[in-house]
């Protein structure tokens, strides 16, 4: 064992390492200024990870996100959150309209006065003739006038196909005559989902016509799911959102980041110092009065007018049937290839005997049925496979 009292080279290890620190930390001391930047480089790494952290992690594609929305054509491709809301809006905006309505009424003084009013709507149903606009009753309520804009272009002379006015809402109808090729062409329904499955905190964006000036979007969250309110002196119970829902936006949708809508727009608060609170009647209450109205306005239809057959066309063996006189284009009858001067002797194996019962006969059935026809054309019996599809019925002219 050395002695404790030899040179500096022979000083037990210990007592070298501590004397090695003390001259590490006293070199970095001797360099406040070095050691100040490190100091400050450590932090400010850390707040840049922690910021990161906190900020950017919920900007990738939940998994349970719209397949369709992700690029497929390369590996675990990922969209930013940004991509989704766009994609939404651009696949739901063609199906929202912009609504115009004149309103005459009595004013203070008994006079009659006009007024313009704006709101919007979505497309839910189109047939060959004819597409379906589900709106809020007061947006079109004592209207003499009611017009709607396709793309925001001109627009076209609407009728009201039926209402509810407890749940605010009514259907309207356009004719696809009344449109040019551009409008037709553009014409998109809207993917509805149920507003059952809609949690607080849920992305949401508003679309609708905004104070008169066009189609825009506002974006927002789900703050309540079941609300009740008081709108127009009705109780409704409805979603409330901080999407922006301005005049204007009534009648349009409220959409989720699937593109699919979940609320019809339908109030806001409008008193200062409120914001970001507006209501929406989910598609959970909606569908079922629309289905109703739809249900009972729009028996399906072959899209043909028919007579009884003339007593000269009778064939041996046939006993009646219906002369088909005229087919509407784009009917069922239409696209199935029925002629005029046909005459229908069966329905799935009914036999039909007049143009009376085969109107009887359609009317048992629903839309989207596919029934079978037997023709007699130029004396020879054919089979034709048909699917209905809604037909026109007298609509309320405003």
């Amino acid at each position: 064992m050395n002695n404790i009292n030899n040179s500096n080279d022979n000083k037990p290890t210990f007592y070298q390492e501590e004397i090695q620190k003390n001259n590490k930390i006293k070199n970095i001391l001797k360099k406040p200024f070095l050691f100040i930047i490190c100091i400050s480089l450590c932090f400010v790494i850390g707040i840049a990870f922690s910021f990161s952290f906190v900020f950017m992690k919920n900007v990738v594609i939940p998994q349970y996100a719209n397949k369709s929305l992700i690029d497929s054509s390369s590996d675990n491709v990922v969209e930013t959150s940004n991509n989704i809301v766009k994609y939404a809006i651009q696949n739901v905006s063609p199906s929202v309209v912009s609504i115009t309505t004149l309103k005459t009424e009595k004013n203070f003084f008994n006079q009659t006065v006009k007024s313009e009013g704006v709101g919007s709507g979505i497309i839910f149903h189109k047939t060959y003739a004819e597409a379906f606009v589900v709106t809020n009753y007061h947006v079109i309520e004592n209207a003499s006038l009611v017009g709607i804009a396709i793309d925001d272009n001109e627009p076209i002379s609407a009728k009201l196909v039926g209402k509810d006015e407890n749940l605010d809402l009514a259907v309207l109808s356009i004719s696809l005559e009344d449109m040019d090729v551009q409008e037709r062409n553009n014409i998109r329904v809207a993917k509805f989902a149920s507003s059952s499955s809609v949690n607080v905190g849920d992305y949401v964006i508003a679309i609708g016509n905004a104070i008169g000036e066009g189609i825009t979007s506002t974006f927002g969250i789900i703050s309540s799911t079941s609300t009740d309110i008081v709108s127009n002196k009705r109780k409704l119970n409805v979603m409330q959102t901080t999407a922006a829902i301005n005049p204007g936006n009534s009648g349009g949708a409220l959409i989720n980041l699937n593109g699919e809508v979940i609320g019809i727009n339908t109030a806001k608060i409008a008193e200062q110092g409120v914001e970001n609170i507006g209501y929406s009647i989910g598609t959970e209450k909606a569908m079922p009065i629309i289905e109703q109205i739809m249900n009972h306005s729009n028996p399906p239809s072959l899209g043909v007018t028919v007579t009884d057959v003339p007593q000269e066309l009778s064939y041996e063996d046939i006993a009646g049937g219906a002369y088909v006189i005229k087919i509407n284009k784009g009917s069922p009858a239409h696209l199935s290839g029925i002629k005029t001067e046909d005459i229908i002797t069966s329905v799935n194996e009914v036999p039909i005997l007049s143009s009376t019962q085969l109107v009887e006969e359609i009317k048992k059935h629903k839309e989207n049925d596919v029934l079978k026809l037997k023709i007699i054309r130029n004396g020879k019996l054919k089979t034709i496979k048909v699917k209905l599809t809604s037909t026109i019925t007298k609509r309320t002219s405003f």
